[in-house]
């Protein structure tokens, strides 16, 4: 699949935007009793009805079929992407143990890396370091995030790694 938002989130706020939108939303899906299409229609169409496409980089709103992708994807696929964090986990953690949140960014990381390989696996585990640094104060997590979708892209991208080797 290539397409325009194969860039880093850092490079295109839009992909930013898209990212942290997919991640409020995964987790709205797990911590609500919702059905996945009220979130999407929330997500994709409510909250940036009037958003203007010329608008600063702090209010860039979100490409609505990456959105949509993201979203549905983590719900369709949330068994297999659970397959792929369980192993990677550290041993004090189980994924029901970790904070929803923190369930919330990892779930959508770890769809990215399975779907998306237009994307690099480095610029995925970057974007979701760094949202996770806008959620979290303690450096400890934003390591968590990115030892564990480290570990998962290694598994499922061992190619990208041994070529940087």
């Amino acid at each position: 699949m290539t397409d325009k938002t194969s860039s880093s989130s850092k490079d295109d706020p839009r992909m930013a935007a898209t990212r942290l939108a997919a991640v409020q939303a995964v987790y709205e899906l797990d911590m609500m009793d919702v059905a996945v299409d009220d979130v999407l229609a929330d997500f994709t169409e409510d909250r940036w009805r009037a958003a203007d496409e010329d608008i600063v980089d702090e209010m860039a709103r979100p490409r609505p079929e990456l959105l949509k992708t993201l979203i549905l994807g983590v719900n369709e696929r949330r068994a297999d992407i659970d397959a792929q964090l369980i192993p990677a986990l550290t041993g004090a953690h189980t994924l029901n143990e970790l904070e929803a949140l923190l369930r919330a960014i990892l779930r959508t990381a770890g769809y990215e890396l399975m779907v998306r390989d237009n994307v690099p696996a480095r610029t995925v585990i970057s974007a979701y370091m760094a949202l996770g640094d806008a959620f979290y104060d303690d450096g400890g997590q934003i390591k968590l995030i990115g030892g564990i979708l480290n570990a998962i892209a290694r598994t499922l991208r061992p190619a990208e790694f041994k070529a940087a080797s």
